[in-house]
């Protein structure tokens, strides 16, 4: 396991085992937990906690990387908690590269930045997107549709087609 130093807090989820590290040590963690067999990246996300009142969190952000042990099987949640307009952290593209596309999809969609990414742009929105639509204060909107109640006559195949 990564330094008992390094660790803020661990438990278990459902079954799955977590570490919390503080953001400034994360790169450093991912780097042990890959010495450690940890070699797979599973996935990289994000989440909004900003308005979940169900317990008190360390910051806005929360940043998970799930991690695998293609040897034993095993499995392990790193989590970090980060603040900030944007909020900042260190890119892991280099420890597992296949970070570079989900750190750019967080970013897309969450607005967090990964310093050091080699090329951090957009990668499913549109380039000239406002906003992070995946934050909970992003608008939440829609346009009218045909078949909205606004439309006095339903457009739909004769009887006898």
């Amino acid at each position: 396991m990564i330094s008992e130093t390094l660790i803020v807090e661990k438990g278990v989820s459902a079954g799955d085992p977590w570490v919390t590290v503080d953001a400034p040590n994360v790169h450093e963690a991912l780097a042990a937990l890959k010495t450690e067999g940890y070699t797979l990246l599973v996935f990289l996300s994000c989440v909004d906690h900003l308005v979940d009142a169900s317990r008190s969190w360390p910051a806005r952000y929360e940043v998970v990387y799930q991690l695998r042990n293609m040897e034993t099987r095993e499995q392990l949640r790193l989590r970090t908690f980060i603040e900030g307009d944007p909020p900042h952290i260190d890119s892991v593209h280099d420890v597992f590269p296949p970070a570079n596309w989900e750190e750019r999809e967080t970013y897309d969609m969450f607005g967090i930045v990964f310093d050091g990414h080699p090329e951090l742009t957009r990668i499913l929105m549109p380039d000239d997107w406002v906003g992070y639509p995946l934050r909970r204060d992003y608008p939440v909107g829609g346009e009218p549709v045909e078949f909205s109640e606004e439309h006095e006559m339903w457009q739909t195949a004769p009887d006898k087609a």
